[in-house]
């Protein structure tokens, strides 16, 4: 086979890999409300969920600096098994401490999934370098969406898995079986991803950490594009603060049963693949701003519809909404980023993204807060407000 099509069927088979395993252990259902049975905290569950999604930018400026002028797909291998030795070791404590020991198991949770979370930071600079080596910058619209069509589509089995095996084993035997089956795929991530080939290109390189930030610090000052790709992105993230908190709300206060969230998962799923026809078309015609714009309108819907809707079925929209909007977003604003970032700075470029995208991968611990401490109704209408200031600054974009 063709070097050029292996790459790209490996690449697209990552992507299907990685979207259906996230199904069985999607961090805005089936994480949530596994942690309810451990500690009755939005706030705590809130952080858990905020490490799940942001930990991995903890790494990705160290990442950057140390990588400079390296081979990068060792790192990028190593810390791919880590993530899946991850999931398993989460799949094998939940066996051993549960559902006597509880406590035990949320903080082997947590660690773990830290640890998964952590080595995504070390990744994420040479899976950019190798995606961009491989795939050609004309074809990046179809190639994201033709990962998360594919991937969409056995999320979508995923989420009917779930809503199976949460039925008929509920606490704690159906999650433990989740995570074996999570812990699975993930294995099967690692491996087609590790299979690409690597280009090499000369980098630029800088002596000491501290001129590696000057460097980074002056990127941001000098180019209006990427500094307002940051911001832009940072407040549409926003959406983050009560995506985990959407399902509870459906269960704890609209009676919503826990053993049916898989349907929230699967119509999320329905939501990624129907909008990925239009993602991969107009990513490619229209260009990523087009994207960005239309992924913030449909970030104001979520926390809208929330507020709205007092039926736990009319919420299968909210949830359709939000496999659009998170799917177009990645595709939006990734694609920005590769068409305006020099190859010689390319891992400054994506650790900045990700360093200065921190803030809002934290933002889901600052739910919790407002859910515990006001209530499901005032979190939204937070969300709203930032989301509308997003779609605002998206405007702005050139």
């Amino acid at each position: 086979m063709d070097k050029k099509k292996k790459n790209y069927l490996l690449g697209v088979a990552h992507g299907v890999f990685y979207f259906a395993s996230n199904g069985f252990v999607d961090y805005t259902t089936v994480l949530p409300t596994f942690l309810k049975y451990l500690v009755n905290s939005n706030s705590l569950i809130g952080f858990v969920a905020a490490i799940a999604r942001g930990g991995s930018i903890f790494f990705q400026l160290l990442s950057a600096f140390w990588l400079q002028g390296k081979k990068k797909k060792p790192y990028l291998v190593f810390s791919l098994w880590v993530r899946f030795l991850s999931w398993v070791m989460i799949a094998a404590s939940s066996f051993v401490l549960l559902p006597s020991h509880p406590i035990i198991e949320l903080v082997v949770f947590i660690v773990f999934i830290s640890l998964f979370s952590f080595a995504g930071g070390i990744a994420t600079i040479p899976f950019y370098d190798i995606i961009s080596h491989n795939i050609p910058s004309q074809l990046l619209g179809r190639f994201w969406a033709m990962r998360q069509f594919i991937g969409g589509i056995l999320a979508v089995g995923s989420g009917y898995a779930v809503k199976l095996i949460l039925n008929n084993y509920g606490f704690p035997k159906g999650y433990q079986l989740l995570f074996v089956l999570a812990a699975l795929g993930f294995g099967f991530t690692s491996l087609s991803l590790g299979l690409m080939d690597e280009g090499f290109e000369e980098q630029k390189q800088n002596r000491s950490f501290v001129a590696f930030l000057g460097d980074a610090l002056s990127l941001l000052k000098n180019n209006p594009r990427f500094r307002g790709l940051v911001f832009s992105e940072f407040l549409s993230h926003s959406i983050f603060m009560c995506l985990p908190f959407v399902a509870i709300y459906t269960s704890s206060k609209l009676g919503m049963p826990t053993s049916k969230i898989g349907y929230f998962v699967s119509i999320q799923m329905v939501g990624s693949i129907a909008s990925n026809l239009f993602w991969g078309y107009f990513a490619d015609k229209k260009g990523a701003r087009f994207i960005i714009i239309t992924t913030n309108m449909l970030a104001l819907l979520v926390p809208l519809f929330s507020l709205i809707f007092k039926n736990p079925v009319l919420f299968l929209a909210v949830f359709f909404v939000m496999g659009a909007y998170m799917h177009g977003t990645f595709i939006g604003y990734t694609n920005y980023l590769l068409k305006i970032a020099p190859s010689q700075q390319r891992p400054t470029y994506v650790s900045i993204r990700g360093t200065f995208n921190a803030l809002s991968y934290f933002l889901p611990a600052l739910g919790g807060y407002i859910a515990d401490g006001f209530s499901f109704e005032v979190l939204f209408i937070v969300t709203l407000s930032f989301s509308f200031a997003a779609l605002i600054v998206s405007l702005r974009l050139k």
